[in-house]
């Protein structure tokens, strides 16, 4: 009744009621503040078991500190009433807000980015909420989303049966506490609560904010149960992009280990989309980064040494028939074959897969299939039908075993739905083991078969040749193929050399074993920094081109090599003639588009990377180099697109996240850049994510903390010049380790001296060098470094910005101000002058106060 008191607390009247209690508005009368009260239900509280569990998680749960959560002040008891004291929170319910219209999308996401934000805060802490509907949220005056009542939804009776589920309405409570539309199946099924758990009912949350619908609906609890346990989600309308849909999704797949792990995942995957109203398509966010400093993810002359993948035509749809269902488009994962045998049995065995990879992604020419290449593969270590699914978005996976017995081999080959894993076509291969020929050319063409591809004469004539006629020849090429999968081990690439050498004794004029053994050296090379690697993958490249004119592997590692060396008129010329004879090749049309922008041909460059993409839509990798490309030129809203689509395709890309938060740096929103970086860390630990979070704290002006995290990037890549000279810089401004600094930017450029001396057109380089000479105080190596890289590029907003703080450390105030003024024309934004440490001395200048005017607050 109003005005009782119970306990401190003065009744001032009721606010609703629910499945635990009743709540009332109150006045603390102690504190003199006001709070909401729920007076927990007799049953609940009558139940000894129960009654002790909700007053030790309540407890628990009154830890949790979030702007996003209303937070429990206490568990108290009166005269045999037992309450909880809460936060009171104005606004109306999230259920009230819907009312069955779908909100607006930027309203949507703010929402759901808040809501992702709280889960993984109570997550990270051991507290999960187990019935998170619209009902428990509150959306404030000020357009905030406060969870209500965490940890406080549990199991209070799970004996249902089919009877009471027919006839009870879909809004009542059922079995882990959960409102049944927004339970996930284990909790239907009384399987433990994780927080992924609540991951599912977020997606439900999200779905129904987005279009103003359930995605599962029934008459009943029990048609709902049963459409929640088996039927597939509806598909969100057209309207909203693939990123959306692909964060729903994965939010509500059926078994809880194809879900994101965690709630931050989630809220990582949302912080890269937001949507204006003015515009009529959807945008990603734009975000900030950090100058120079921050790093790549994937280097665009890391990425090239993918092996080719080829085109996807026409549009999704199933295609049925009597054996099974396949994909068309196909988008294929091939995974290493499954091995027991000694080292060289496995790496024929990859080697062969390795070769069937590359055969089959020769097809996408001419037929709607895309093969992803097996280096990628590899590098993230895919080994699972569901690591593919999450690395790639491949919708077929293609499963390998090799097993061998009295001198024959057999290959067991599967089809596999990446989503389903159901088994969609399946065969047995088998012959001699001294035949390699035979083997490879027959488990291709089943395949082929299997995939309903209709292979033309000539494709069929191309696939029958194999490049040598000494089987020996060909069975040591696949097991060097093999090795040179793990290009990171150095004793694999070892391996690889050796096998290839092997190849070539028995057959001096075999191409493809020349060319591999190119791209072993050039391996080599990057691995130890060797000149001598670096010009034996030279002349190996050369020989195959000579060797094997109509090989495009033969000139796009020709055309690799000659990139790195700066001559990029003649890398332009290999990588066009591999587009000639492979036109599907994204590799060979990503390393002519890095060599037309070297060349000044920007607009050509651009146009290259987007016919990349379509020629390959659903592949990932494309994606980030256009990103990569917009990044250079200061355009990063519209590089945030292109890793969006990264990280969209390959819900786990460390690198998507890492060069997302490497934006965001440049654009100067440091506090966004955390915790996608986190993210990235989180999936796995490189060296550039650490990097690229030590210039988010840098840029801060926390330098302890940048200071640390570049000391493990330097510890990850000891061998990477430009997270020497970030660490200089994170030492130089230290209070305390100024005297550390002049070692690192002394590694930094003798590592940056030997990578010129592959390419003396490196302007990035040059420019990286001349900064690094400026701080320790060289002016005349300082000077010189700035003036080879601006003849080079004289329009780079990168080096630019470099050059002013080269100027500036030398006491050539008015050419710096000339550079940043170019700089800022360029893209550069007044966030990054401003908080770029050795501009300070340029605080009260009238021309860098106008430079920095517009910018945001810190």
């Amino acid at each position: 009744m109003p005005a009782q008191l119970v306990s401190h607390y003065r009744i001032l009247g009721p606010l609703g009621s629910g499945g635990m209690g009743v709540v009332y508005r109150a006045e603390d009368t102690t504190l003199h503040r006001t709070v909401a009260l729920k007076f927990i239900s007799e049953e609940a509280a009558g139940n000894l078991k129960v009654y002790e569990r909700l007053r030790r998680e309540a407890r628990t749960a009154s830890a949790l500190n979030h702007p996003n959560i209303c937070t429990i002040y206490e568990v108290g008891e009166d005269a045999g009433e037992v309450f909880i004291s809460m936060e009171y929170v104005e606004g109306h319910t999230l259920a009230e807000v819907i009312n069955h219209e779908p909100l607006p999308i930027d309203a949507a996401l703010r929402y759901a980015r808040q809501i992702s934000s709280a889960l993984a805060h109570a997550h990270e802490r051991g507290v999960l909420h187990g019935d998170l509907k619209p009902l428990n949220i509150i959306v404030t005056p000020l357009g905030e989303a406060k969870i209500l009542d965490f940890g406080l939804a549990r199991r209070t009776n799970p004996e249902f049966d089919r009877q009471t589920l027919e006839t009870m309405s879909t809004d009542s409570k059922l079995g882990e506490g959960g409102t049944l539309p927004y339970m996930a199946p284990e909790q239907i099924e009384g399987r433990a609560a994780s927080p992924r758990t609540d991951i599912w009912s977020f997606g439900i949350v999200l779905y129904e904010m987005l279009t103003g619908i359930r995605p599962f609906q029934g008459d009943n609890h029990y048609q709902l149960c049963h459409s929640i346990l088996h039927d597939s989600t509806r598909p969100l309308p057209a309207r909203f992009p693939p990123g959306l849909a692909t964060i729903v999704s994965r939010c509500l797949e059926k078994e809880p280990a194809r879900r994101y792990q965690r709630a931050s995942e989630a809220r990582a995957a949302l912080e890269t989309l937001s949507h204006s109203s003015e515009q009529s398509s959807f945008q990603p966010r734009a975000s900030t980064i950090h100058r120079r400093r921050a790093l790549l993810g994937a280097v665009a002359l890391v990425v090239l040494v993918a092996t080719g993948i080829l085109a996807t035509r026409g549009n999704w749809f199933w295609k049925h028939n009597a054996s099974g269902e396949v994909l068309s488009p196909v988008l294929l994962s091939v995974l290493p074959p499954n091995t027991s045998g000694d080292a060289s049995q496995a790496a024929f065995d990859n080697g062969l897969a390795d070769t069937l990879n590359s055969r089959l992604g020769e097809l996408s020419v001419r037929h709607a299939l895309s093969v992803i290449p097996m280096s990628s593969t590899v590098e993230k270590q895919v080994t699972t039908v569901d690591a593919a699914r999450q690395q790639f978005g491949v919708n077929l996976v293609l499963v390998l075993n090799v097993q061998r017995a009295a001198g024959n081999v057999r290959v067991n080959y599967a089809l596999v739905d990446a989503r389903s894993h159901r088994q969609v076509r399946s065969g047995t291969v088998t012959a001699a083991a001294a035949d390699p020929f035979a083997l490879q050319d027959r488990v291709f063409e089943n395949i082929a078969a299997s995939l309903d591809l209709q292979l033309a004469p000539q494709e069929k004539q191309t696939f029958a040749a194999h490049g040598t006629s000494e089987a020996g020849a060909y069975d040591l090429y696949l097991q060097g193929r093999g090795y040179l999968q793990d290009y990171v081990v150095p004793e694999k690439v070892d391996n690889a050399v050796t096998l290839f050498n092997r190849a070539l004794e028995k057959d001096p004029n075999y191409a493809a074993a020349t060319a591999g053994l190119g791209e072993a050296y050039w391996r080599k090379y990057q691995l130890a920094h060797d000149m001598r690697w670096a010009d034996a993958a030279i002349s190996n490249c050369q020989k195959a081109a000579d060797l094997g004119p109509q090989l495009a592997v033969a000139h796009t590692c020709l055309g690799r090599v000659f990139l790195a060396k700066g001559n990029y008129e003649t890398s332009a010329q290999q990588f066009r003639r591999a587009l000639e004879i492979e036109p599907g090749s994204d590799d060979a049309y990503g390393g002519l588009a890095i060599a037309y922008e070297q060349l000044g041909r920007v607009e050509e460059a651009e146009k290259l990377h987007k016919q990349a993409i379509s020629a390959r839509p659903a592949y990932w990798a494309t994606y980030n180099w256009l990103g990569l490309f917009y990044m250079a030129h200061a355009r990063y809203d519209e590089a945030v697109s292109m890793f969006t689509q990264v990280v969209t395709l390959a819900p786990d890309s460390f690198t998507g996240y890492s060069n997302i938060g490497a934006v965001r740096i440049l654009q100067g929103k440091y506090g966004e850049a955390i915790p996608i970086l986190q993210q990235s860390l989180n999936i796995r630990a490189t060296a550039d994510a650490l990097s690229n979070l030590g210039t988010a704290h840098f840029q801060m002006r926390q330098y302890a903390e940048s200071a640390g995290n570049l000391e493990q990037a330097t510890k990850l890549d000891d061998k990477n010049y430009v997270m020497w000279g970030n660490l200089g810089d994170a030492y130089y401004w230290t209070p305390g380790r100024r005297a550390e600094a002049a070692a690192a930017y002394a590694r930094a450029i003798a590592l940056g001296e030997e990578n010129l001396r592959l390419n003396p057109k490196d302007a990035q380089l040059l420019g990286y060098l001349a900064e690094y000479h400026a701080m320790r105080g060289e002016r005349k190596a300082a000077l010189g470094k700035l003036d080879d890289c601006l003849r080079l590029q004289p329009n780079s907003p990168d080096l630019l910005l470099n050059a002013g703080i080269v100027y500036q450390r030398l006491g050539e105030t008015n050419r710096a101000l000339d550079a940043l003024e170019k700089a800022k024309a360029l893209g550069v934004t007044p966030e990054m002058l401003r908080d770029t440490p050795n501009f300070d001395v340029l605080s009260d200048n009238p021309r860098f106060q106008g430079l920095i005017q517009g910018a945001s607050k810190k």
